[in-house]
């Protein structure tokens, strides 16, 4: 091999090696951890998703009321 076919040589593995690492880099920044595409779950209380406030006791039933039927007289 003369020198420019050993400079050729050289050349074209850095090429390679660099288009592998920017591969890695967008397959990482693609599907790491913080993408967004996925959605997380929601382990807090019932409610509204994503809420952390617990809902309180519901409001108590009305009494029963005078004269309505079934009241003596």
């Amino acid at each position: 091999m003369d020198e420019r076919q050993k400079e050729n040589s050289k050349r074209g593995a850095a090429l390679i090696a660099f288009a592998a690492a920017i591969a890695l880099l967008l397959a990482i920044l693609t599907w790491g951890p913080w993408s967004v595409s996925h959605v997380a779950s929601n382990p807090g209380p019932s409610g509204t998703p994503g809420s952390t406030v617990k809902e309180g006791p519901p409001p108590p039933a009305p009494g029963p009321s005078e004269g309505t039927v079934g009241s003596t007289r």
